[in-house]
């Protein structure tokens, strides 16, 4: 079986968690990348007075993210049954917004999400509103509905990061940023119902514990179509979750680190997907990953990481196909910089193995996010 995957990826926008899988470590951007809490996508904001980088109360902001991406996904050798198809992104993604902080909890966005990809007639093709209401009822909790945050803390497993390519998520979404619990839960609903076309919608969830170097996770992602006033008799449901666990010297009392080195992390995660549309077909899996942060300069963040999938019969309807084969191994390493005015730039070279033949991920990442104060009542 012959699997190349070419990825480039070139990207101007705004920790991740502890997951080994080939994508982007950038952690507070609310285009690319994986976070928790409210990322304002706009990090040269951030000083000692502001460590969040918010939009200052009573204040209106514009913010500008953009993305330029080139991904190319050469996937051959699989046969029809597995799914596994190649796919070419290339293109930009650039939500801009003003954003109005109305008070200590409450801030609002509008704004615009422009999309296209030239490579592929069948993905992104956007120009869509951006409207985003997130309320903070208490310190770390967010509340947020309307244009949804894509970048959710969850494997590749359940959800694939190569779907913030193809759609803008609306929908509802409750955020924990707290030291002790991490959540994510959402509802995405992703296709409208009508007379001829059944909704879709998906739910998911991802929770982590953290208790000094141990960290706990559970997740879970329910896809459906469906709905009740189409002509069509299409049902489908998808349900898949994980649970697993790591421990690493990141957060712990008991360690103490040199100033080069973040963190070195081991976990194991075990999986399982249940799909009610045919035969009632179940399946599972189990995952062991690692990893080691460093950080040779304060600027530069390096991450090596390696994992091993070993599965049966698991599928994750909106999950990364080549988690459906039964065994799937990978290797690699993230370098990220952080440069002056928000800008950051990231590499990443990973090698997949599978069934004897050894697969190929590149990546790079430019992301750049700021925002310009239009109305600021102090002045």
């Amino acid at each position: 079986m012959r699997n190349v995957r070419i990825a480039i990826v070139l990207t101007l926008a705004g920790a991740a968690p502890a997951f080994a899988q080939e994508f982007s470590i950038i952690g507070d951007s609310t285009v690319i990348g994986r976070n928790w809490g409210y990322p304002t996508g706009t990090p040269h904001a951030r000083n000692e007075d502001n460590p969040l980088g918010r939009t200052r109360v009573d204040t209106l902001d514009l913010a500008v993210e953009t993305a330029f991406f080139f991904k190319n996904l050469e996937l051959t050798g699989f046969d029809d049954s597995t799914g596994i198809d190649g796919e070419t992104f290339f293109g930009f993604l650039a939500p801009v917004r003003l954003r109005y902080r109305a008070g200590e909890r409450l801030t609002i966005e509008g704004g615009v999400v422009l999309g296209q990809n030239f490579g592929d007639d069948d993905a992104l093709d956007v120009v869509e509103p951006l409207v985003r209401l997130a309320y903070e009822p208490t310190r770390g909790v967010y509340i947020i509905a309307g244009t949804i945050l894509p970048t959710h803390p969850i494997s590749d497993a359940l959800l694939d990061d190569v779907h913030v390519f193809h759609e803008t998520e609306q929908g509802f979404q409750a955020r924990v940023d707290w030291e002790h619990w991490k959540n994510d839960l959402w509802i995405n609903w992703r296709v409208r119902e009508d007379e001829f076309t059944a909704e879709e919608f998906e739910v998911g969830n991802a929770t982590q514990l953290r208790l000094d170097g141990l960290r706990g996770d559970a997740q879970m992602l329910w896809y459906h179509v469906g709905g009740q006033q189409n002509d069509g008799d299409r049902v489908e449901n998808y349900v898949a979750g994980l649970i697993g666990g790591s421990v690493g010297i990141q957060g712990s009392r008991f360690v103490t680190p040199p100033k080069w080195l973040e963190d070195v992390r081991v976990g194991a995660r075990y999986l399982a997907s249940h799909d009610s549309t045919a035969d009632d077909e179940s399946g599972s899996g189990v995952e062991v990953f690692a990893h080691i942060d460093t950080r040779p300069h304060e600027q530069v963040l390096l991450r090596g990481f390696v994992s091993h999938f070993e599965g049966d019969d698991y599928a994750g309807a909106r999950g990364d196909p080549l988690y459906s084969l039964d065994d799937y191994s990978q290797a690699g390493v993230t370098a990220l910089l952080s440069l002056h005015e928000g800008l950051r730039v990231e590499g990443t070279a990973v090698l997949q193995h599978s069934e004897e033949e050894v697969n190929y991920t590149f990546a790079i990442n430019l992301v750049w996010g700021r925002s310009f104060t239009l109305y600021d009542p102090t002045n």
